[in-house]
């Protein structure tokens, strides 16, 4: 700041000798006081270069040599009368445009919807966010999953719109809709990998790699199929939970936790010789005192997922098991979980019941 405070005071004096060279010029026309004042002007200049040449070595020659001494880039105005205080311009900035790189675009799905028909997204993980481009289209998740999104026309015949979705994992997804009575695409899976790969493990699918994440969990559907394949190799970890009756034992055989997600493995043996068809397996939480009337239910809760669902006839002098997977719940001291076996076209229907430190005791994964 001192070094710019000296230059000014410097071009103030250089423009007051520059006066008074032409006031003197026009009273005599003396050749030895001229040279003398050029002399003294040429002795600033080298002084004003000498002070601001680190910064700007074009600065002096700048401002000495144009004209009413105003420098080429508008830096800064000298004034023309002496003692008028030089004023300082900010020096102006011109940016250019950045261009568009293609690693910058995000490409859109072509998508068309009709009024009479939903379709479905699934996702790698779960939605946080849809922005619809018009109100032509609705959409909205599918009711207890997280991560699958239907979509539909609102209105018969509309104009190309958009909508983008923002899952949980940081994806952003685009897509471009087009109104058509007669889609070909009813699903779109956006959560397969590039190999479908194929379930490992899961003796009751033979699905491509399908997500399919559930609300208030943690996990996804794939990850429960992995979980639940690896309990069935586990051996028997309860062994006081369960009913033998009409020569049909039913029992817990263990029960795990893992990312908000209970597994109840349940262990069927048929000990008669007339097979036993399976016709339901129910969870309700009931109280205590009523656990044995089957008829006074109070809360039923639906699982997740099933693994080995499909098996439901139990030869004589055999057994299955079944993996049940359920968001985690706990319940109070005073009531039990109770879990109730049918019999398809029978009279074989038994239950048992299972405490609250049943649960609590529940092994990790």
């Amino acid at each position: 700041m001192k070094i710019i405070a000296y230059v000014l005071v410097l071009m103030l004096t250089l423009h007051q000798l520059v006066l008074a060279q032409v006031s003197d010029s026009a009273k005599t026309s003396g050749l030895t006081k001229s040279s003398t004042q050029a002399r003294r002007l040429d002795s600033l200049r080298k002084r004003i270069a000498a002070l601001i040449k680190p910064s700007s070595p074009k600065a002096a020659t700048s401002i000495i040599n144009q004209p009413g001494g105003v420098p080429s880039d508008g830096s800064a105005t000298i004034p023309d009368r002496p003692g008028e205080i030089p004023l300082l311009e900010p020096t102006v900035f011109k940016y250019g445009s950045i261009p568009i790189q293609d690693r910058n675009v995000i490409k859109s799905y072509y998508v068309d919807l009709a009024f009479n028909k939903t379709t479905c997204i699934i996702f790698k993980s779960p939605i946080r966010s849809v922005d619809i481009g018009s109100k032509d289209i609705i959409a909205d998740k599918a009711s207890a999953v997280d991560n699958v999104l239907r979509v539909k026309a609102s209105s018969i015949g509309f104009n190309e719109t958009n909508f983008s979705v923002m899952t949980a994992d940081g994806q952003f997804y685009s897509f471009v809709v087009n109104y058509n009575e007669h889609p070909t695409l009813l699903a779109l899976d956006l959560s397969v990998n590039d190999n479908g790969v194929v379930q490992q493990n899961a003796h009751t699918i033979n699905q491509k790699g399908t997500l399919v994440s559930f609300a208030g969990v943690n996990t996804s559907q794939q990850e429960i199929v992995q979980n639940c394949s690896h309990i069935m190799d586990q051996r028997r970890r309860v062994k006081h939970v369960g009913i033998n009756k009409y020569d049909i034992q039913a029992s817990l055989r263990g029960l795990y936790y893992k990312d908000n997600v209970l597994y109840y493995k349940i262990g069927i043996k048929n000990k008669s010789n007339i097979r036993y068809d399976l016709d339901f397996i129910r969870f309700f939480i009931v109280d205590k005192t009523v656990a044995k009337e089957t008829s006074h239910q109070e809360i039923e809760v639906i699982p997740l997922y099933v693994y080995n669902q499909p098996l439901v006839v139990i030869p004589g002098r055999d057994a299955v098991e079944k993996v049940f997977a359920f968001q985690k719940f706990t319940i109070p001291d005073d009531k039990v979980v109770q879990i109730i076996l049918g019999e398809k076209n029978g009279g074989r229907t038994v239950s048992f019941t299972m405490a609250n430190q049943d649960i609590l005791d529940a092994d990790t994964l």
